[in-house]
């Protein structure tokens, strides 16, 4: 049969595991900015957020990122990565998500509207006009649902 761990040295591994998971989590997730309802309820590090309405919602994670939920009810904007950007706003129901860094998300000046990017260095827009939506998947990529309805 196998041998068996000391006692203390699975006690040290198990010490040192949990230190160094801690260590982990506390670095974690220091860029972020939430906002809900007319005003920002958490904010650290360099993440930015802006949500009005009835129900909007904002949430920006990641070094320079930025969400608005803006000028309309219902809107939700949430960024995961870094230099990132994500709006949904003037008009209600609209919803954009991007994860990934250096990447844009917009559904805006129309009702129903939805953007996502999952990707680096990508845009999605859906905008000007009511019930639009977009989708990017992939790195360097650009998709649009603009100037009409149900595009």
């Amino acid at each position: 049969m196998g041998r068996r761990l000391p006692a203390a040295v699975v006690a040290l591994v198990a010490v040192v595991t949990s230190a160094g998971l801690g260590a982990q989590t506390a670095g974690a997730a220091t860029d972020i900015c939430v906002a809900a309802n007319d005003a920002v309820r958490h904010q650290a590090g360099t993440a930015t957020c802006e949500a009005n309405g009835t129900g909007s919602v904002a949430i920006a994670k990641g070094d320079d990122s930025t969400a608005f939920a803006i000028d309309g009810d219902r809107n939700r904007a949430r960024v995961h990565g870094d230099d990132s950007f994500a709006a949904a706003g003037f008009g209600d129901g609209n919803a954009t998500t991007v994860r990934g860094d250096n990447s844009v998300a917009s559904a805006a000046f129309g009702d129903g509207n939805a953007a996502t990017v999952r990707g680096d260095n990508s845009l999605a827009s859906a905008d000007s006009g009511d019930g639009n939506a977009t989708t990017v998947r992939g790195d360097n990529s650009l998709a649009s649902a603009d100037s009409g309805d149900g595009n």
